[in-house]
């Protein structure tokens, strides 16, 4: 099955629990929004590469790690599109979360989608439990303080900005994340 194909099924199968049940139906389809349609998916296709160039054993784990990746991926625009950072109105050509369904639901849909992302990759791994410790760690890089996601989006608060810094964190992390998880 092509990449592209691949990250779409465990993309949406991801976020098919938050469609069932008794959950908030504007929080799922604010994250169903953050999602689809996407971008390039460069970051789980990065994921899926490396994996195949390795001989990649379990395509199951492969794929879960691949959409880990990207609902992070997703959830750090969702948070950047916010008034209170870029007050982006559009991503991906479409209204931004917080234009679509508020702010208030824009930072639970960004929530929801880095718990998400982080059950998926724990029940991706469950065949491997030997595997999980250093794939939580890689993917906590890559998002965490003090180099991921979050420090990225945290120089944007400071005085002086280290473009170098800002760059590694912001952008870089979730990409070596994905190529080594």
């Amino acid at each position: 099955m092509p990449h592209h194909e691949r990250i779409e099924r465990a993309l949406r199968a991801s976020l098919e629990p938050s469609r069932a049940g008794e959950h908030p139906p504007k929080l799922a389809a604010a994250m169903e929004h953050a999602v689809f349609p996407g971008g390039a998916r460069i970051r789980p296709k990065l994921t899926l590469a490396v994996a195949s160039a390795c001989g990649e054993d379990d395509p199951g784990l492969t794929d879960g790690v691949a959409a880990a990746i990207e609902l992070l991926h997703c959830a750090s625009l969702v948070h950047d599109d916010l008034p209170c950072f870029d007050a982006a109105e559009t991503r991906r050509g479409q209204p931004s979360v917080h234009c679509a369904f508020g702010e208030r639901l824009a930072v639970l849909a960004g929530d929801a989608l880095i718990v998400t992302a982080f059950e998926v990759l724990g029940a991706a791994a469950r065949r491997h439990p030997a595997r999980l410790p250093l794939l939580m760690r890689t993917v906590t890089q890559g998002v965490g303080m003090p180099m991921g996601i979050v420090a990225g989006q945290a120089w944007e608060c400071e005085p002086q900005l280290s473009l170098v810094d800002y760059q590694r964190a912001k952008t870089g992390a979730l990409f070596a994340a994905a190529t080594m998880a």
